[in-house]
């Protein structure tokens, strides 16, 4: 493909927390119980499945219905797509299914230096040299059941579906908020609004979305997850914004 570079890989590193040991001394009648007082046990809380959750893996590959989007399709920004859902959650192992409505809006763009993250000192040169490419996307509740779902596997391109040259894993862009699903998303027609970023180096600026979730993608997951894998009833064919 004319105009393919390397593809360069920024990762924002969480900076990670550890909690310190705080000791507290106490007085009076406050005292301590003796050695031979076993110590009570804080009551351990019930284990809750997320919204709409099964702890029953499925059986089958998610189809399509007639009333769904065909893969392949090509839709105008603000056009609205039909597609199953399927999301495995690791902690507790549970599946959500069902049906969303998909309206992904127009891209736009912004200075790759005013996304924010903790970039090391290379993936930072990347992004002051890049362009931030974002679009908000609406997701709609069209099954009527509660699901707690992370955001779905959208890709952003640049024209005749020729990958981008860079891959930006975590960071965030002022005015773009990656939400997850929210409590509210739990009856037909609720809406859910959320924001994706990219960012690329490239002259040849994003001029696509696809949403490549299963069954239209591959079923992305690590080898030893115990999700069942159905990728061979998979990658049928993206869902195309441009």
């Amino acid at each position: 493909m004319s105009g393919y570079s390397e593809r360069r890989w920024i990762t924002a590193v969480a900076a990670t927390l550890v909690p310190g040991l705080l000791a507290g001394c106490s007085g009076g009648d406050s005292a301590a119980p003796p050695p031979s007082s076993p110590p009570a046990k804080a009551p351990t809380p019930a284990r809750t499945l997320p919204r709409g959750a099964t702890a029953t893996p499925p059986t089958q590959p998610l189809r399509l219905t007639k009333k769904m989007t065909r893969p392949g399709t090509r839709l105008r920004f603000g056009q609205k797509a039909i597609v199953p859902i399927r999301d495995y959650h690791p902690l507790p192992k549970t599946f959500a299914e069902g049906v969303l409505g998909i309206v992904v809006k127009r891209l736009r763009q912004a200075p790759g230096s005013k996304i924010n993250g903790n970039f090391d000192d290379s993936g930072r040169a990347v992004l002051k040299r890049s362009t931030a490419f974002y679009a908000e996307i609406v997701i709609t509740n069209e099954s009527g059941n509660p699901m707690s779902l992370s955001l779905p596997d959208f890709e952003g391109r640049r024209s005749g579906g020729e990958p981008n040259d860079v891959s930006l894993l975590g960071g965030e862009l002022p005015g773009c908020p990656e939400n997850p699903s929210p409590d509210s998303f739990d009856h037909k027609g609720a809406r859910w609004v959320t924001c994706k970023l990219w960012a690329s180096t490239s002259s040849s600026p994003l001029r696509e979305i696809h949403y490549l979730a299963p069954p239209y993608g591959k079923n992305a997951q690590h080898p030893n997850s115990p999700a069942p894998d159905f990728n061979q009833h998979y990658e049928l064919g993206a869902i195309i914004w441009h």
